[in-house]
């Protein structure tokens, strides 16, 4: 087995376009301990990251002793990170809880499964009889499963009744949600990470996948050691291993983004690097973006930006020229200045190019972590179910029935 710390991308797997992702499954097992030894293989998903690799969990003696990858799963076809080989761990600490605890008289003391459900249920009850669903909230994350946050929303909306749900998927991962809205009227991504097989150029937008996301950029790495393999461009201030490995990159100023996005479209419109059949059936509003970016030239935008003209327009070149365009968004785009306006200008490269729909074109607006868009399409999370928007009456009224 590889040094999974030293190594965190392991050994390549070259492959070219349209082929599948060869399979390399990754493990680790505690203490030198033997396959052959292993009681059971428990089927599962890491938690501990966004990518949400597939492995099975070795268990012996009722304890967890180590994992490996799900050799034909096709989010990681077997690899794992170093947060998936040896994340586990924590689960033999010391200090882990192993059964609950219940405040009485104001102390914390150990209890049984059915006493602190008992307990739970009966000051939820007394809650709703003395103050109504409104004294009762949920706050979520993004590591539980689909089928859990589901359940969690059901009970929350249709069950008691109340709008007190959140989530810190929706502080992490708010520009996602809302770009999404905005451009394509539902919060769902018009992506995959097996768009990533088949595309030409991958465009990185504050998204350092080599660390965020190890495994997916294998998936890239792979990619870019077999044959025709795809242009990389990378947007980020750092001089992370994405940008080592690009083939442009563009380090903006901070809080700039915007700017730097509107030279591309102007790029890509001056130089007629657009899909007008698929702009004219799919889209509205072509008309207000191509006057908004008229004035936002590589020389303009170099001043603004910090970045060469020259170098903006290698880069729009780049993505004006693909054939299958797949582009990655993450947290250099979501927490920085005027983030929902940079992220929507994303999918507009995209809308106006014509690159949606089909294998190898794609937006990935991504989350941090493995379930964070599992929550919004559940309404775990502040949000509605299934994909429904805000502004579509048709779909608070059937809510409305529904809860």
């Amino acid at each position: 087995m590889r040094d999974g710390i030293g190594e965190p991308w392991g050994t390549r797997t070259p492959y070219e376009p349209g082929e599948q992702w060869p399979v390399r499954v990754d493990g680790f097992l505690d203490g030198g301990l033997d396959v052959s030894e292993v009681d059971t293989w428990v089927p599962s998903a890491s938690v501990l990251h966004s990518n949400g690799d597939a492995l099975d969990i070795a268990v012996k003696d009722g304890r967890i002793v180590g994992v490996r990858g799900r050799a034909h799963d096709r989010v990681n076809r077997g690899r794992m990170d170093p947060k998936d080989l040896f994340g586990w761990q924590a689960s033999h600490a010391r200090d882990r809880l192993t059964r609950p605890w219940v405040r009485d008289g104001g102390r914390l003391v150990e209890s049984d499964w059915d006493t602190a459900m008992d307990t739970v249920v009966a000051r939820s009850t007394q809650l709703l009889n003395e103050r109504g669903p409104g004294a009762i909230g949920f706050y979520t994350s993004g590591q539980l499963f689909l089928e859990e946050y589901y359940t969690l929303a059901a009970i929350a909306h249709g069950a008691i009744g109340t709008n007190h749900v959140d989530g810190n998927t929706r502080l992490c991962t708010a520009t996602a949600a809302a770009a999404l809205k905005e451009s394509f009227g539902c919060d769902g991504q018009p992506g995959s990470y097996t768009d990533i097989d088949h595309a030409d150029v991958i465009v990185l937008y504050g998204h350092n996948m080599a660390e965020t996301q190890a495994v997916l950029w294998e998936r890239v790495l792979d990619r870019m050691a077999g044959a025709n393999p795809p242009a990389l461009v990378c947007v980020d201030p750092r001089p992370t291993r994405v940008a080592e490995a690009a083939t442009v990159h563009l380090a903006p100023l901070p809080g700039t983004n915007v700017a730097l996005m509107n030279a591309i479209l102007h790029e890509i419109i001056v130089h007629g690097w657009i899909d007008k059949d698929y702009v004219r059936a799919h889209t509205v509003g072509y008309d207000e973006l191509e006057h908004l970016v008229r004035d936002y030239s590589p020389e303009r935008v170099s001043k603004i930006c910090r970045v060469p003209a020259e170098r903006i327009r290698a880069a729009a070149e780049v993505i004006g020229g693909a054939q299958r365009l797949v582009s990655t968004v993450l947290q250099g785009y979501y927490q920085s200045h005027q983030a929902t306006a940079a992220a929507v200008q994303v999918n507009n490269v995209h809308v106006i190019r014509g690159m949606l729909g089909r294998p190898g074109c794609g937006v990935l607006q991504m989350n941090g972590q493995p379930t964070a868009q599992n929550t919004r399409e559940c309404g775990a999370d502040g949000d509605l179910p299934g994909f429904r928007n805000w502004a579509n009456d048709s779909h608070m009224e059937e809510l409305a029935r529904l809860w």
